[in-house]
Parts: C-alpha cells; sequence; structure tokens
C-alpha cells in the first residue's frame, strides 16, 4: 500500500497591520448613556425656561404719552398712559412718579406712544401768572429755525396806519414747520412760532399779527431796553 505525506493544515496568522475590527456596542449597554443625555437635555430646558420666568418678572411700569403735546403745552394726567418695560430701564419715568410730570411743560412734540424721558420736560410748569401765549406767523429763515425753545426775543411791532413801533418782550415757546406760499401771491415760505408774553401786551401784539407788522428779534439777557409789559 502507497502511503501519501500527511498534510498539516495552519491557521493563517492576522498581519501586524491588518485593520482590527471594533465590536459595536449593544442596545443594551447604549440605553444607560441615552437617558443619561435625555435627563441633561430636559434638566438644562428646565434651567432656561426658569431664568427666562425670572427675566420676564422683572419688569415696571413707565409714563408713556397717549395723546400728542405739542412743545410747549402744558402736560395734562389725559396726556399720559403708562406701559410695561423691563425694570432696568434707563430714562424712563416710573409710572409712580406721572403727578410730577402733570402740569410741566413739553420741551419737545410729544408723540402717542412715545416713552416720556425726564428731557422731554420743561422744569417750568406751564404759564406764569400774568402770561399768555399765542402764534406769530412770520417769514421763514435760516434765523427762525436756528430759534430754539426758551430763547429770549424782541418782537418789533409795526402799525398799518404808520404809527410809532413798539417793541415787546417775549420768550420763545416752540417754532413750527415751513409752510409754502401761505400769502397769496407771495410765493414766500412763512413759518408759525409760539411765543409767551406778558398779557397787557396781548392787544399790541394781537394788533400786530392781525396787521402782519411783527418781526422777532433774538435778545440776550435780561435787557431793560424791551419792555416787558405794555401799561399806559
Amino acid at each position: 500500500m502507497t502511503r501519501y505525506p500527511r498534510e498539516v493544515h495552519h491557521m493563517a496568522r492576522p498581519s501586524a497591520n491588518q485593520a482590527t475590527v471594533s465590536r459595536l456596542p449593544s442596545t443594551r449597554e447604549s440605553r444607560p448613556a441615552l437617558i443619561g443625555l435625555a435627563v441633561l437635555l430636559i434638566f438644562g430646558g428646565a434651567l432656561a425656561s426658569a431664568w427666562l420666568a425670572i427675566q420676564s418678572g422683572n419688569r415696571s411700569y413707565f409714563v408713556q404719552v397717549d395723546q400728542e403735546v405739542a412743545q410747549g403745552a402744558t402736560i395734562s394726567k389725559d396726556d399720559l398712559t403708562r406701559v410695561s418695560l423691563p425694570e432696568g430701564f434707563k430714562g424712563g419715568v416710573p409710572s409712580s412718579d406721572s403727578d410730577s410730570i402733570v402740569g410741566k411743560s413739553a420741551a419737545a412734540r410729544l408723540l402717542p406712544g412715545t416713552v416720556l424721558m425726564r428731557s422731554m420736560v420743561s422744569d417750568k410748569s406751564g404759564l406764569s401768572e400774568n402770561q399768555t401765549r399765542l402764534t406769530v406767523t412770520v417769514d421763514a429763515s435760516p434765523f427762525i429755525s436756528g430759534l430754539q425753545s426758551g430763547d429770549q426775543l424782541a418782537l418789533d411791532i409795526g402799525t398799518s396806519d404808520g404809527g410809532k413801533r413798539q417793541t415787546v418782550r417775549a420768550e420763545l415757546i416752540s417754532v413750527g414747520d415751513e409752510q409754502g406760499g401761505a400769502i397769496a401771491g407771495s410765493g414766500g415760505d412763512e413759518v408759525a412760532i409760539v411765543v409767551s408774553i406778558d398779557l397787557s401786551c396781548l392787544s399790541v401784539v394781537s394788533q400786530g399779527i392781525e396787521d402782519r407788522s411783527i418781526t422777532p428779534a433774538l435778545i440776550g439777557g435780561e435787557s431793560t431796553l424791551v419792555k416787558q409789559t405794555c401799561e399806559a
């Protein structure tokens, strides 16, 4: 009988540079990690919600303009309302201090919805005793547009019959917007200014307004050359 050499089978060894396949974690092993992540997200969301709730709760009421108030006009209680704003809002007047605003003058034109600032209110409370306000229409010019509320003016007033001109002291309250061609055939622009004068000068200034013979001039200091009253 012929004998054949015995075959020996050897197992192939993996080479050193052969990539090793990692075993993926089973579903049971990854479940605790997913649960931990979910708990962390829920906890973080709860903290964020609590922070937003706290922030939204820190609010206060401030004074807001409810009805338009012209520059120089006296602010009444009906002109104001209140609005809820973040507690740290700077510059606003707390609604609890609204009584300190009522009766004072608007330093600028106040539009509805405006959150009132201290700088928008004049320290002067309305009209002084024996004072009145009226509107004077004058020719528009860079001089007029450059005037500011509180400026002291001298109103040079003429007469339609050619009589002696008079000069009356006035305080500027506000300057209106220019209006083109207000006088028929003049073709010029006009602007209305609001001034405060002594009540004794009302007739003189009113006549000047009717005659359209008033020329305003800016003066400085307490000039004694311009009379403040028009008593005979």
